[in-house]
C-alpha cells in the first residue's frame, strides 16, 4: 500500500494551503517594502559587529549553493510558508538526494551575520527578500506564493513537473 501511495504521489504534487495563500496576498505586499530595506541594513548592521560585511563572498556563495543541488530552498524552520513550500515539494516526488534546504537562521528577525549577509545576496540577485526562496535547475522561482513565477503557481499551471524532470531531481 505504501508503495502505490508513493507512486501516486509523484508527479502530483498538492496544492499549498489556502490559508497561508490568504495570509501571503495580505502581508506580502505590506512587508515587502519594509524587508527590501531592512535585509541589507540587517546585513550590514551585523557585519560592523563581526568584521565587515562582505557582499560580493556572500553573491559568491548564494550563486554556488543554488548550483550544489537540482532543487535549493532557502527556507526558516519556523516558518509556515517555508514549511509548506518543502512540504509540496516533497509531494512532487524531488528525490532527497537532489533537494538542498538553506536555513540561514530560525526567521528573519533571528539571523546572525553570515544568515542576514545570505539573505542580503539574495536580495541583491533576484530581488527578493522574503524566505523560502525556491531554486529549481539552479533558477528562481521564487516563493511559495510570490516570485517568477512562485511554487503555488507552477502547481496550479501544471509545470512544476516539468521544471523537476529538466533539473533531473525525480
Amino acid at each position: 500500500m505504501l508503495v502505490i501511495l508513493v507512486l501516486a504521489g509523484a508527479g502530483a504534487p498538492r496544492s499549498p494551503s489556502a490559508l497561508l495563500g490568504a495570509a501571503s496576498a495580505i502581508v506580502t505586499p505590506l512587508l515587502k517594502p519594509v524587508y527590501r530595506l531592512q535585509a541589507p541594513a540587517q546585513a550590514r548592521l551585523f557585519g560592523l559587529a563581526s568584521g565587515g560585511y562582505d557582499g560580493a563572498a556572500a553573491r559568491l556563495a548564494v550563486q554556488a549553493t543554488i548550483k550544489s543541488a537540482p532543487v535549493v530552498v532557502y527556507s526558516y524552520p519556523i516558518s509556515p510558508f517555508c514549511v509548506e513550500a518543502i512540504a509540496v515539494l516533497r509531494s512532487a516526488g524531488v528525490k532527497e538526494s537532489c533537494f538542498k534546504v538553506v536555513e540561514p537562521g530560525a526567521e528573519w528577525f533571528l539571523l546572525g551575520p553570515a544568515g542576514s549577509a545570505t539573505r542580503a545576496a539574495l536580495a541583491e540577485l533576484y530581488g527578493q527578500t522574503s524566505l523560502p526562496h525556491i531554486f529549481i535547475g539552479g533558477e528562481s522561482i521564487g516563493g511559495l506564493f510570490s516570485g517568477t513565477p512562485g511554487l503555488n503557481a507552477l502547481v496550479a499551471d501544471g509545470s512544476l513537473e516539468a521544471r523537476l524532470r529538466a533539473a533531473r531531481a525525480l
